[in-house]
């Protein structure tokens, strides 16, 4: 699933964490078929477990091209020296530029720039059909971070000039005259959410924007300090369930995904992946329901889900008693 104005993308820039057995991530937090939920003022039955998982991409406009003297090596442009930290043939062969002298251009990708903020966004696509739910949760391909362990750089490899004034940041090759590059962690960009649309998700109630002017900080003013997740919160490889979502048919339970990179680096894969399951579900009407009663000996268990109010790891853990 992808924006309309897409452009390039990188995919799964990164890979996934090796040697780590992830083939039973998350299946505690599933439903299984015979399940009986109480959503609002009515039953139904789980009749069928699907797992899914969901690609969203972000993206962003850079302004790039081929050198008309050294096409296959360097580039040109607003972002030329600044993507250059990246790898040139790695950009070129992103973007597509070829190896042939080419005038910079504005180029739409999900390589994000630090500052991007996308703003709240909604896929509609997201909306099953109804006699459907999804119960899914969201997470950030991570993206490594380096320095310079000569000079001590991490920042920017301009001296003293920031990322967002022609500078350039570390990159991947840090100093290119020493070389000598250490990964020291890892970053994402971070993701806000609303669910409904109109209400925020994960946020201190006195901070629910989750956002600031920028330059302004006072112990009164706590926006941009909540709210978010990222990618070491919650990676795309192995989904945080307290995060997790669940969506029916309609509008009322549609989430809307901000994502922000307030980084010094450049983020390559600017996605993120929901991942879970899709559940059928039956309506049971009261005949039905009595049925199901008398044959379970005058007692029903149920799991008890309210689709636009707080969620723990997704559905309740212990059974309710009717």
């Amino acid at each position: 699933m992808t924006n309309l104005n897409q452009g390039y993308r990188s995919g799964n820039a990164f890979g996934r964490v090796a040697n780590v057995d992830l083939s039973t991530m998350g299946t505690d937090e599933s439903l299984k078929p015979g399940y009986l939920l109480r959503i609002r003022d009515t039953y139904a039955l789980v009749t069928g477990v699907e797992a899914m998982a969901i690609d969203l991409f972000f993206t962003d406009t850079l302004n790039v091209g081929n050198h008309a003297d050294n096409p296959t090596t360097t580039i040109i442009g607003t972002h030329a020296t600044a993507l250059t930290q990246y790898g040139v043939n790695s950009i070129q062969a992103y973007f597509e530029l070829g190896t042939s002298a080419r005038a910079a251009v504005d180029k739409t990708g999900n390589i994000l720039a630090p500052n991007y903020d996308s703003g709240y966004l909604t896929f509609s696509k997201l909306e099953p059909y109804a006699g459907n739910i999804y119960h899914l949760a969201p997470g950030l391909p991570l993206q490594p971070k380096f320095m310079d362990a000569k000079t001590g750089n991490w920042h920017s490899t301009n001296g003293t000039t920031s990322y967002d004034a022609a500078g350039a940041p570390v990159g991947f090759i840090g100093d290119a005259s020493s070389q000598d590059m250490k990964q020291v962690g890892t970053i994402s960009a971070k993701l806000y959410l609303k669910q409904p649309v109109g209400s925020n998700k994960h946020t201190l109630d006195e901070a629910a924007d989750g956002e600031s002017p920028r330059g302004t900080a006072s112990e009164s003013t706590l926006e941009g300090l909540s709210g978010f997740l990222d990618g070491s919160m919650s990676p795309a490889d192995n989904p945080n369930w307290n995060y997790g979502m669940i969506l029916e048919h309609g509008e009322a339970s549609q989430p809307a995904f901000r994502l922000v990179n307030d980084s010094d680096e450049y983020i390559l894969d600017g996605r993120i992946r929901l991942s879970g399951w899709k559940y059928k579900i039956l309506e049971l009407s009261q005949d039905q329901l009595a049925t199901l009663k008398a044959r379970a000996g005058g007692r029903l268990r149920f799991m008890y889900y309210n689709p636009v109010t707080y969620q723990s790891s997704g559905f309740l853990s212990d059974y309710l008693s009717m």
